[in-house]
């Protein structure tokens, strides 16, 4: 009797222990996830055609509300822009196509007003077609914007739970 009773004064010790002290695991790095956009990928200057031409555009391929959106292409000082997803779910598809387009639009713009050394229009090109680098707050150099295609991203979570979307941009 005396056993059944020390086993059950056991289970309820550990029952009161369990109930009162949290047990939440110390966050680890996910495996980098990358999402690949067929079809010649999404151009960059072209929302709205590349928001039509997107397959799967509702599904949820960054299962997180809050990212930084690294944006590295043709930049010579990389830009870190944290972003939001509209659900508590994740970033859709379609959500991060067009975040990513107001983004490099957004950082081309402050490069246009920030720079002293102007981008040549591209009529007034002569012996190099590719875009004069620019001194602003972003130092781009090589391509204008409807030059560029986002043919892939990959997310990953580091270990302090911060989520970074790093972009694969062509020209």
């Amino acid at each position: 009797m005396s056993t059944a009773a020390l086993v059950l004064v056991l289970v309820a010790i550990a029952w009161w222990w369990t109930q009162r002290v949290r047990v939440t695991p110390r966050p680890i790095a996910m495996v980098a996830q990358r999402i690949h956009f067929p079809n010649g990928g999404v151009v960059l200057s072209d929302v709205e055609t590349s928001l039509v031409n997107l397959r799967n555009p509702e599904e949820i391929v960054v299962p997180f509300d809050t990212a930084i959106l690294v944006i590295d292409y043709p930049l010579t000082t990389p830009a870190s822009v944290s972003i939001s997803a509209a659900l508590a779910v994740g970033f859709t598809r379609q959500e991060l196509v067009r975040a990513v387009c107001e983004e490099y639009a957004n950082i081309y713009e402050a490069e246009e007003t920030t720079a002293s050394t102007k981008t040549i229009p591209r009529e007034e090109r002569t012996t190099l077609k590719n875009r004069n680098r620019t001194d602003g707050a972003y130092g781009i150099y090589g391509h204008d914007l409807d030059d560029l295609t986002l043919t892939s991203l990959r997310w990953d979570r580091a270990a302090d739970g911060t989520i970074r979307i790093e972009l694969n941009v062509e020209s």
